[in-house]
Parts: C-alpha cells; sequence; structure tokens
C-alpha cells in the first residue's frame, strides 16, 4: 500500500483497534492469560499502539506524578517470527514452516527444553550476535493460557498456524485477530474456522478499515525478519524431528539511530508512526492528521516502501553477525532472506548435531 494514500479515516479505525487490543487483553489476564505471544511485524504496531492507549486512560483518570495512581503493568510479550515468506518455488510448504514455529512456542509454554524445534532455535539464535534480540526466558504462559495476535488478510496463515497448535495440543491459547479491510478479503473456508474459533470462545476479531502497516517492512514496525531456505532445506533433511516441521528463522528489533546514520530514516518513521498513533488513540484528529502528513512525506521521500532500500540498510548489520551469509534477497513483504551456500548451511546443521551429542538439554 502507498502511504500516500492512508488516509485518517484509517488512521482512526487503526487507533480504535489498538484499543481494542488493549481492552482484549486486559480481559483476558483477569483470567490468568499473563504471556502475548508477537507472530508478525504487522501486529505490533498495534501492540505498541495498545500501550499508547493504556497510557492514554490512565493520563485522563488520575493526575501526573499522583502517588495513588496505578501503575501500568504491561503483558510479557514474545517475538517468535513465524514468517513462511519463501520462494514460490520453495519445496518447503508455509504450513510446515508454521507448524515449526507453533512447536517452538509450545515447548517454549511447556518449558520443554528437549523439543528439537526448539533447541535449533536457541541455536541459531546463539551464532546470531547483535541480531538475536529479545528474551526466550518467558516467565508467563506456565499454566498453559497465552495470547496470539495476528494481523489476518486472507486468513491463511493464522488458520494454519490454530490448527498446528491444535496438533501440539495447545488448548488455552487466546486468538486476537486484526482482521483487514473488515474482513472483506477473508477467503471463504478461512473465515469459517475463523468464526469456530470466536464461536468457541477461543478467538476474538478486531475489524479494521486498512492495516496500512502490513507487508511494509521495518519502516511501519522497526522489527527486520531475516529466513534461512537453504538452512531450512538441510535442516529437514539432517535433524531428527523436524521432518515434517521446520523452520529457520529470526527477528530484531532496530530502530535506535546507527553510529554511521545509516538506519536514521527508519528511526524518524517509527518515531512519527508511534506519536500519531499516540495521538489518534487519544482521539486528537488535528495532531493526528499532522503528524500523518509528516509521516507520509518522510516515508515517501526517504524510499522506505522501496526493497532496495531496505536491503541497503539491513545487509551491514546482517554480514556482521552472520558471516556465513553470502547475500540477501528482499522479497516483496521485506523479508530478507538470507542466502548461503549448500556447504555452509551443512555445516551448521552439523555443528548443531554435535553440540546436541555433548551438551545437556537446556532448563526453561
Amino acid at each position: 500500500m502507498d502511504v500516500r494514500s492512508i488516509t485518517i479515516e484509517m488512521v482512526r479505525s487503526y487507533a480504535q483497534a489498538c484499543a481494542d487490543v488493549h481492552l482484549c487483553i486486559e480481559r483476558l489476564r483477569t483470567s490468568g492469560y499473563d504471556l502475548l505471544v508477537i507472530p508478525s511485524r504487522g501486529a505490533s504496531p498495534f501492540v505498541d499502539g495498545a500501550w499508547s492507549y493504556a497510557h492514554a486512560l490512565r493520563n485522563e483518570k488520575y493526575a501526573d506524578f499522583d502517588p495513588a495512581a496505578p501503575r501500568l503493568k504491561p503483558i510479557e510479550e514474545l517475538y517468535v517470527p513465524f514468517t513462511a515468506d519463501v520462494a514460490d518455488d520453495f519445496p518447503i510448504p508455509s504450513s510446515v514452516i508454521r507448524r515449526y514455529w507453533s512447536r517452538v512456542v509450545a515447548a517454549m509454554v511447556r518449558r520443554d527444553g528437549h523439543d528439537p524445534a526448539l533447541q535449533f532455535h536457541l541455536f541459531l539464535r546463539s551464532l546470531s550476535g547483535e541480531l538475536a534480540t529479545g528474551s526466550t526466558n518467558i516467565k508467563g504462559g506456565g499454566s498453559g493460557r497465552f495470547i496470539f495476535i495476528d494481523t489476518v488478510v486472507s486468513g491463511r496463515a493464522v488458520c494454519e498456524i490454530a490448527d498446528a497448535f491444535a496438533q501440539q495440543g495447545v488448548v488455552q491459547c487466546h486468538y486476537i485477530f486484526l482482521i483487514d479491510e473488515a474482513g472483506r478479503r477473508l477467503k471463504p473456508e478461512y473465515r469459517q474456522k475463523i468464526d469456530a474459533l470466536v464461536a468457541a470462545g477461543t478467538a476474538t476479531k478486531i475489524l479494521v478499515d486498512r492495516i496500512f502497516t502490513e507487508d511494509e517492512g521495518p519502516a511501519m514496525s522497526g522489527i527486520w525478519t531475516v529466513t534461512f531456505p537453504v538452512l531450512m532445506l538441510k535442516a529437514q533433511n539432517m535433524i531428527e524431528g523436524l521432518e515434517d516441521a521446520v523452520g529457520a528463522g529470526l527477528y530484531y528489533h532496530e530502530v535506535a539511530k546507527r553510529r554511521d546514520r545509516s538506519n536514521s530514516a527508519i528511526t524518524v518513521s517509527n518515531g512519527i508512526l508511534g506519536t500519531m498513533l499516540f495521538a489518534a488513540v487519544r482521539g486528537s484528529d488535528d495532531s493526528a492528521a499532522r503528524f500523518l502528513e509528516k509521516f507520509q512525506h518522510h516515508v515517501s521521500g526517504s524510499g522506505l516502501q522501496g526493497q532496495d532500500v531496505t536491503e541497503w540498510i539491513a545487509d551491514p548489520l546482517i554480514m556482521a553477525n552472520l558471516p556465513a551469509v553470502a547475500n540477501t534477497i528482499v522479497s516483496g513483504s521485506h523479508v530478507l532472506r538470507a542466502q548461503m551456500s549448500e556447504s555452509d548451511a551443512q555445516k551448521i546443521v552439523a555443528s548443531f548435531l554435535d553440540q546436541q551429542a555433548l551438551s545437556p538439554k537446556p532448563n526453561l
């Protein structure tokens, strides 16, 4: 979506969805849900906007610096790269990749350090230097209850994930579905599955006029996604237990300006977007409209929706932290597909297998 086509009406709808996310999370917390799993870049700005709404609510009801005012208590967040963005001719289907990530989350929630899917994910993070951001040592979810928030366009991704969780015996997950274009793009078979989850009380639908952050890359979320197609294929062939559920990917957050200022444009875009949403959730239309104009001018002027710009900003950090990566290919949705030789991928998997043979299983 061209950033110049975003309207203030879209921003209002987006802000209302942020408010609805906050209210839904708070309702679920009263029932013991203490972990929020965020599997997509598109969902992240809604989570940030929900937090802005929580601040706005607090500021409306309590004087600044009032010692009697309740403290805001954000829910624990777990970012996991569920993306199945691969080339059209890639031999591993999206359902297999999403099954892998569902296994990773299920193992984390169960504190099951023996699951090979989780072990391989932790191993890849251990090789990723500064790109291994965010903790995997979660405190929440121990009761089996967690919230899973995702954006929905056709419905395919969330239905594959829900099916995979069901196969893992995950029965206390509550889904928050942020549905683009108020559901007009949902495919009938996926709409039926989503409606069944809602009817069963295990999902909440939040309709959005237009999710203008979806698949627009780090300019909208500050989250960079890296997948490793060749490594995925080697892992599937070499690691017992990953034959029908395999993945290899990373999320990393990078918003703060680098010393060389090479990511300044991303830093600015995320700052303006966050301020715009904060104004919108407070109902300050005039302020939101001014920041929308600034956002559109900055993103279009900086070329941040171009795949070549995403690659130019991302590559130095990726190459500095992942020496086996030869180059990256940026997909239409701004996912970075890290390319490596088959021999390097085989060495990485062999190193993982050697480590598993020599090391005690991790405790979570």
